[in-house]
């Protein structure tokens, strides 16, 4: 048994819309296995598949992000940010000549953010992205309190908007108009 999903396309002002539509089809157990299990964590305690069933993901044994690389136009002022007002620390032990471009490795929990000093492709003015982060590219930073955080944003008149979703999180944006997420006392680990 199977399921096809099909999508319409999205029509776009400055290009001409084609009235075709796109469909994908999933096996019935691909959909019932991320109904029950729809998180790979708990997926962990379903029976194990022969290997050639088995998902990429198990193959290559993923263990968690790395990093999560940003593009920023100054180095200086992106550390200014992330260094002295959020207290990101340096990771020494990553290559500074390495790279043909200027950057930092900063250290948030075990994973990193690379600070990547490049031209940016994505438009980094804030009218023209949307006005709540969570609509937006981001990436989200647990922490177990976020009080703090929005005081100290306060204090430097760094705007923030509250998750939509009722937790406790909120969005707001770096100097290049990068989005952070940040929500207080999720358990993920």
């Amino acid at each position: 048994m199977s399921f096809t999903l099909t999508v319409a396309p999205i029509a776009r002002a400055s290009s001409s819309s084609s009235s075709s539509s796109s469909s994908t089809t999933f096996s019935a157990r691909t959909v019932a296995s991320r109904a029950t299990h729809p998180h790979p964590r708990s997926a962990r305690s379903m029976s194990t598949h022969a290997a050639a069933s088995e998902s990429i993901a198990a193959q290559i044994g993923i263990t968690g992000v790395h990093h999560v690389a940003i593009i920023v136009e100054s180095l200086e002022r992106s550390m200014e940010f992330y260094g002295d007002m959020l207290g990101l620390e340096i990771n020494p032990e990553r290559p500074e000549d390495k790279l043909p471009y200027r950057g930092a490795w900063l250290w948030i929990g075990p994973e990193m953010i690379h600070l990547m000093e490049l031209p940016n492709p994505d438009c980094t003015h804030v009218e023209f992205r949307p006005t709540h982060g969570g609509r937006d590219r981001h990436f989200c930073i647990g922490v177990k309190n976020l009080k703090p955080l929005t005081d100290c944003l306060d204090a430097r008149g760094v705007a923030y908007t509250a998750s939509k979703s009722g937790r406790p999180a909120i969005f707001f944006r770096d100097p290049d108009a990068n989005t952070l997420e940040v929500v207080e006392g999720l358990q993920w680990r």
